[in-house]
């Protein structure tokens, strides 16, 4: 679609600050800042549209994806059908270049310009579904939970090394807040397979998933919401990118010559996860232990073939939800 005029968001906490420009004129460029809220954004839309006369539908905004502070302008661009495109903040920062100083006007007019020289890149937003947001945001407090009680249980066993008396005394103490993150962890896993229940589709996609051989509840629960119902990859190497298990090549000229290795721009949660299943996998006697085994007779590194076994992890759990059946175990394995 050709847009006649190109905005950039830069969004805080509390305010939006918007830097607009029309395409026959990029030169010119007009800057107001708004309330954070969903009024705030109707704002922002009427004073564009009483400067340039142009609809929203011929409007074009780019924002940094800043999560929870992004979403007030998420919801409100889906609830009126605007073009929003919620780029990457480590892919904008990157495209910038040499910067000196910082503030919300310049960021709002770089992010602008952004927009404009890669809109033939740009994907248009799509406000994920209720459920979805809801089994977001339960996940990541019982990824801050889990990760509190390890704090306290590891806090014990290294005190108890160097003094066994204060260590008992804190242990008692420590026993009994780790009792209660247990509690409370349960009580969201309740919660989390309660959410997935209100959505027939999730439901499935969910169940279908656990049919892999190595994926457990809380890995099929990830995948499912990464993946946003799997509407939000195309395949399952996009998705193999996203969790930093896609190989990528590292040559260069004749002097540089290396070996394709994984990228650390990842989500590494989902990676960590996904490599525990891949390590579940080849402990008992299946097709997975038989092609680990085959290749390290073979010389191939550890690291490589748990790779290999991740990504047919994905593979498999998108085979699965796009064939719409249950993955069927103990068939040969491919080499």
């Amino acid at each position: 679609m050709n847009y006649r005029l190109f905005a950039g968001i830069d969004v805080s906490k509390l305010k939006i600050d918007v830097v607009f420009f029309l395409t026959e004129n990029p030169d010119k460029q007009f800057h107001e800042c708004f309330d954070n809220s969903d009024e705030g954004c109707s704002k922002m839309v009427s004073w564009i549209n009483q400067i340039s006369g142009l609809l929203i539908t011929d409007m074009f905004f780019c924002v940094e994806d800043t999560g929870l502070y992004t979403l007030p302008v998420c919801t409100f661009f889906d609830e009126q059908g605007g073009n929003l495109w919620v780029e990457n903040a480590l892919r904008l920062k990157r495209s910038l270049g040499l910067k000196r100083g910082k503030s919300d006007k310049a960021d709002a007019a770089e992010i602008a310009n952004y927009g404009f020289l890669h809109r033939r890149k740009a994907i248009l937003f799509k406000l994920p579904g209720e459920t979805i947001s809801k089994l977001k945001h339960l996940l990541s407090c019982r990824k801050q939970l889990v990760k509190q009680q390890t704090a306290l249980k590891n806090a014990s066993g290294e005190l108890e090394v160097f003094d066994k008396e204060a260590a008992d005394f804190t242990l008692y103490i420590r026993k009994s807040l780790i009792t209660e993150y247990e509690i409370k962890i349960k009580m969201l896993e309740e919660k989390l397979l309660a959410c997935v229940k209100e959505d027939s589709i999730l439901e499935k996609q969910y169940n279908l998933v656990k049919t892999v051989h190595g994926i457990g509840a809380q890995t099929a629960m990830f995948i499912v919401v990464l993946t946003q119902g799997f509407t939000l990859f195309e395949n399952p190497r996009k998705f193999a990118c996203y969790c930093g298990l896609a190989p990528f090549g590292n040559t260069s000229g004749t002097t540089l010559k290396g070996k394709p290795k994984v990228s650390h721009l990842a989500n590494k949660r989902i990676k960590t996860l996904l490599t525990m299943c891949a390590l579940n996998t080849i402990k008992k006697d299946n097709e997975f232990k038989r092609y680990y085994d085959r290749k390290i007779k073979e010389g191939k590194h550890h690291s490589s073939i748990l790779n290999v076994l991740r990504n047919k992890l994905i593979s498999r759990a998108f085979a699965a939800v796009l064939k719409d059946r249950p993955y069927e175990k103990d068939l040969n394995f491919a080499a």
